[in-house]
């Protein structure tokens, strides 16, 4: 089910950017090292604080594939994310896990590039994204939370707390759009 506003959107071309980066969704093309993304996936997943799914090159491969998929029937938003000046890979940040009143909005960044503020440029471009093409009120964000680098996001976009946890514990946030 699309979660757009805008009927003839092609998630598959959209593309934001930012002063310092820019972001490109999902794909096989070759822009990203698919074995890199794997390595920095692992690193940045150390303490599974996005999830305990540790891909080989092949399961990144089928990952990113089914993600495209989902794009291309408009029912999520997953990006790169690249440096504008280097165009190296930073990180990825996108919207998944669509429900009918509202979708998450996730982040992660790769290790050697955490604390350069490449995290709240690319979240803040994805609500602005959000804020203009989807039908939502609001996104949701989970985190696990001993993740004080989601936390520091958390306090910066004033997020809303809500009162409820998943299985493994994750708090969860609103933010309004």
């Amino acid at each position: 089910m699309p979660f757009f506003s805008t009927p003839h959107i092609d998630l598959i071309h959209e593309h934001i950017d930012t002063p310092r980066c820019f972001l490109l969704p999902f794909s096989v093309d070759g822009r990203v090292d698919i074995r890199e993304l794997a390595e920095e996936f692992c690193k940045a997943n150390k303490d599974h604080y996005v999830s305990d799914f540790h891909p080989t090159y092949e399961e990144e491969i089928d990952f990113v594939l089914s993600i495209v998929e989902g794009m291309k029937r408009g029912e999520l938003f997953e990006n790169f994310i690249f440096d504008r000046e280097s165009l190296k890979f930073i990180g990825c940040a996108g919207l998944n896990k669509p429900e009918p009143n509202t979708m998450n909005i996730g982040i992660w960044i790769c290790t050697d590039e955490q604390g350069k503020w490449y995290a709240t440029e690319a979240y803040d471009a994805i609500m602005y994204w959000a804020r203009a093409n989807t039908k939502y009120q609001y996104l949701k964000h989970y985190l696990d939370p001993r993740n004080d680098a989601s936390r520091k996001l958390a306090l910066k976009f004033a997020w809303i707390k809500q009162d409820y946890s998943n299985e493994r514990g994750d708090e969860f946030y609103h933010i309004p759009l």
